[in-house]
């Protein structure tokens, strides 16, 4: 007897979501263009993959691909004629528009199999603005049987295009019972709270975080805004040691930061009734309550504005000088919004 194939499960949280997708595929009324959008991290991938994997089955069973049937094993093993993935390849932080003429001369096929023919492509921001349109034509027209399934963390970047063609579902992250729930067993009772801390809440991330080197030095990279802003370390000193890390990364860690400061700026002692549920990494919580009583909300705020719109220029591409870019970071933190019209 054959072994089983191993199927994608999803998280927890993405079950009933799940059953609503197959309840529409068994009714006839799943879109061809699906829209996966939520914070990276959130378990979509794994809801995607799960749902490509069923509608390729030939005998879905509880929601689930059966892990049995001939479709589930070409799956498992990412040979399934009828099954088309966009991923970036290589380093490459992008999705080549060579890449998307090959998926798009996949949906003028035929299905060799039981009829349903999935394409997967994420994150579909990592479409450049060619790439995204040279997907149009399939999105208007796609093939018999054919279902797309874009996985996005930052959906505003695509066309508008892109978005009206696409049935949009809005995973939001879990609550943070459910998500230490699902954390605790992998990464342990003592750690699972600040990984998902640093994570902002997204399990699968906080899961990856276990072997970040920055993980492990967040104490000292929080020490660098908390001493920036009491004006023991210049702007440039504590750009640098941020600098050593990927700014991609860096700027989702800072942004969360400068979130919660200014939170707990704005509502000092108030903030456990505001958040009862709230997790917090003890070593960086201190530290962050400390730069909410050095620094007013509005700047703050305006701090972590600023990270999140150098943020989304370095997820479109852009490469700037660490160093420089951490340091305009920083200013804000001193009264000094630098460069306020980009890098």
């Amino acid at each position: 007897m054959a072994l089983n194939a191993p199927i994608q499960v999803p998280c927890p949280w993405h079950r009933e979501e799940m059953q609503r997708l197959l309840e529409q595929h068994a009714q006839g009324r799943l879109p061809h263009a699906l829209l996966l959008a939520g914070a990276a991290g959130s378990g979509k991938f794994r809801l995607a993959q799960s749902l490509a994997q069923a509608l390729l089955c030939e005998n879905p069973s509880a929601g689930l691909a059966c892990g049995q049937c001939h479709g589930c094993h070409l799956s498992a093993a990412g040979t399934h004629p009828d099954a088309h993935t966009l991923v970036p390849e290589g380093t490459s932080l992008g999705i080549k528009i060579d890449q998307v003429r090959r998926l798009v001369e996949f949906g003028t096929r035929t299905a060799q199999y039981n009829g349903a023919r999935v394409a997967l492509i994420a994150p579909a921001e990592g479409l450049n603005r060619s790439a995204q349109n040279a997907l149009l034509k399939t999105l208007e027209e796609p093939g018999r049987g054919l279902v797309l399934i874009l996985v996005s963390h930052q959906p505003s970047l695509l066309l508008p295009t892109i978005r009206s063609r696409c049935q949009q579902r809005h995973l939001p992250l879990p609550e943070p019972a459910a998500a230490l729930e699902w954390l605790v067993p992998q990464a342990g009772e003592k750690e699972a709270p600040a990984l998902l801390a640093a994570a902002q809440g997204a399990p699968l991330r906080a899961l990856e975080l276990q072997q970040a080197d920055w993980f492990a030095a967040r104490e000292q990279l929080a020490g660098q805004l908390l001493s920036v802003a009491q004006g023991r370390l210049s702007p440039a000193q504590g750009g640098q040691a941020l600098a050593a890390h990927d700014p991609r990364v860096m700027a989702g860690v800072l942004y969360g930061w400068l979130a919660r400061a200014s939170v707990l700026a704005a509502l000092g002692d108030k903030v456990e009734q505001a958040d009862p549920a709230g997790v917090q990494d003890p070593k960086v919580e201190p530290i962050l309550r400390q730069l909410a009583a050095q620094l007013p909300p509005a700047r703050l705020l305006r701090a972590a504005q600023r990270v999140m719109e150098g943020r989304r220029q370095l997820m479109g591409g852009a490469n700037p000088n660490k160093e420089l870019l951490m340091e305009q970071w920083l200013l804000v933190l001193v009264g000094v919004d630098a460069a306020a019209g980009g890098f």
